[in-house]
């Protein structure tokens, strides 16, 4: 008697299972949000990720603007932010709150530098207070 090919099959068939079951299919980027949610001055923001398949929360590398994420022309610079997600009021804005944009890819392996509006991506927002 030959092996049949539901043999040769068995092996990826429980590869597939395993990889489901550790949340290989899922480890996409489900929702972001901005902590804090708000600040005055100088705000360090962090970029906080839930991933689909999990209750848990964790810090996630995002772009960080200051204007409507993937529009052009910019908006005058009254508040800055950094790649790192740090956020100031220059020393000329106008008192007031303005809002600041994080965006992430839904694929937690798209590096940021490849990015473009067409990327699958989630984003939030947060909000500055300039005196």
């Amino acid at each position: 008697m030959k092996p049949g090919p539901l043999l040769f099959s068995a092996p990826l068939v429980l590869f597939a299972l395993a990889m489901v079951a550790c949340g290989g299919a899922n480890h996409q980027l489900q929702s972001l949000s901005i902590s804090p949610a708000a600040g005055a001055t100088q705000v360090q923001f962090t970029a906080v990720g839930m991933f689909a398949g999990s209750s848990q929360t964790a810090p996630v590398s995002a772009l960080w603007w200051t204007i409507q994420p993937w529009t052009y022309p910019p908006t005058p610079f009254s508040v800055s932010v950094s790649s790192t997600g740090f956020a100031r009021c220059e020393t000329f804005a106008p008192a007031g709150t303005y809002t600041i944009f994080a965006v992430a890819p839904v694929d937690p392996n798209t590096p940021l530098s490849k990015m473009s509006m067409s990327t699958k991506q989630v984003s939030a927002t947060a909000q500055i207070t300039c005196p």
